[in-house]
């Protein structure tokens, strides 16, 4: 039994061992403490930028404070929500900000818009 405890433990020296070890790649360079550096990707393009839920409320506020106003479906498809995930949205914003939310239907397609309370 004493020499499967001593075989144990010198494997898992050789993982830390092993752990510790960097390999080099022809982009990586080792800085002062000899750790791995990763290259800095550079992109001419600029990437999509994930928008928090605050982002996004922003986001409606500005479709709706347009002159045409906006439509659920163009909310639903700007913010990646569902149409009832929207109308949650604007209800909860009329009510912490006590701003209205008016709406009126043109050709059959109910349009929205923010109406300050002055």
């Amino acid at each position: 039994m004493a020499t499967q405890k001593k075989n144990l433990k010198t494997k898992a020296k050789t993982k830390k061992q092993a752990s510790k070890n960097t390999v080099k790649h022809p982009g990586n360079k080792l800085n002062k403490n000899q750790k791995l550096v990763e290259p800095e990707v550079t992109v001419n393009q600029p990437q999509p930028m994930a928008i928090d839920h605050r982002d996004k409320t922003a986001f409606m506020v500005v479709m709706l404070s347009r002159p045409e106003g906006a439509t659920l479906k163009e909310m639903a498809e700007a913010l990646g929500w569902k149409e009832n995930s929207v109308r949650g949205a604007m209800s909860l914003y009329a009510k912490n900000t006590r701003q209205t939310v008016t709406s009126e239907k043109k050709d059959g397609v109910r349009t929205y818009y923010l109406k300050s309370n002055a």
